[in-house]
């Protein structure tokens, strides 16, 4: 596990390593962030062991509760899917682990009934909470200050923020961007090209056009050789991948030059989307990619190539 490599994306988010102690006390330490991540990469990084671990189907069930809870929007007739597949899931926890049964699992059950009476669960957890609560924490234990701790941390956070909100430029511009250089027209093959002829009309590629490796369109952070998601087809739901190739500027406008990859299959033992380059480029505006604004990494598995994220997408306008 520690030799696993996490894409750019979940790098922020990478768990300390997993020791001897944690595992005999049946706890990882880690931010909520932190175990969210493993959750998610969890088939991927052990992909070789899984099918050994006759306790797997309990994290088959749990993830794909997961997906269901963190679609936004949110189907009603998911409802009675949830339900099963939570009274399963409990069912599977006194099955293989008797004795965990916390508390949480038995909340787990009442995801049906919270959705239908308040809608989509994503819009009322507390990830947020737990990322400023950990943030709080790491104060507190660096100041080491214990008089009126509450004042402390308050005015602490008040500093920072106007700070922020002061001298980040990125608060103050539609586009903040990381890298901007020349670009030299022997970047792009001949299919390249006559994409960028047939949408700009011809140019000079080298005098016209500048690149970036990041850009921040409207608090959306899109990368270079990052894999979003595009659009969902419409009769089975498959997501449409494009990975970046290039950030372009063209006149004082920003285009995102993507490569639309094939989606191959949903690989139901990795919890990932198999995915496959074949070269067929296309030009996009920035708010084109607003499907799904989380940038994907691609990770390989025997030789294949997958993305995965916790999510099951639906059409916007069939919810």
């Amino acid at each position: 596990m520690e030799n696993f490599e996490y894409g750019r994306f979940d790098t922020s988010n990478r768990p300390p390593p997993i020791q001897v102690k944690h595992l005999q006390n049946g706890r990882i330490v880690a931010t909520a962030a932190q175990k969210l991540c493993i959750f998610k990469l969890f088939p991927i990084i052990f992909h070789d062991i899984i099918c050994h671990l006759p306790s797997f189907i309990v994290y088959k069930v749990l993830r794909e509760i997961l997906d269901l809870v963190l679609s936004y929007p949110f189907r009603k007739q998911w409802l009675p899917v949830l339900g099963d597949l939570c009274d399963t899931f409990h069912q599977m926890m006194l099955t293989h682990f008797p004795n965990n049964m916390i508390p949480k699992v038995h909340f787990v059950r009442e995801y049906e009934r919270i959705i239908y009476d308040y809608g989509p669960a994503i819009k009322q957890w507390c990830f947020r909470y737990e990322a400023c609560h950990s943030y709080f924490k790491k104060i507190t234990m660096r100041t080491n200050n214990f008089k009126n701790t509450p004042k402390m941390l308050a005015t602490r956070y008040c500093l920072k923020q106007c700070f922020k909100f002061a001298n980040l430029s990125r608060l103050k511009n539609l586009n903040y961007l990381v890298g901007v250089k020349k670009i030299r027209s022997t970047c792009f093959n001949m299919s390249m090209k006559n994409v960028l002829m047939n949408h700009f009309g011809r140019i000079n590629l080298e005098e016209n056009l500048n690149q970036c490796n990041k850009l921040i369109h409207e608090n959306i952070e899109f990368c270079r050789a990052a894999v979003y998601v595009m659009n969902v087809e419409p009769l089975n739901e498959q997501p449409v991948f494009a990975q970046i190739v290039f950030i372009l500027k063209m006149d004082e406008k920003w285009w995102l030059f993507a490569d639309i990859l094939n989606t191959i299959s949903y690989n139901e033992e990795l919890f990932a989307w198999e995915i496959k380059s074949i070269d067929r480029y296309v030009i996009l505006d920035p708010c084109q990619l607003k499907y799904y604004y989380k940038g994907l990494d691609v990770y390989q598995v025997n030789n294949s190539s997958f993305v995965s994220f916790t999510a099951r997408l639906t059409s916007l306008n069939e919810h």
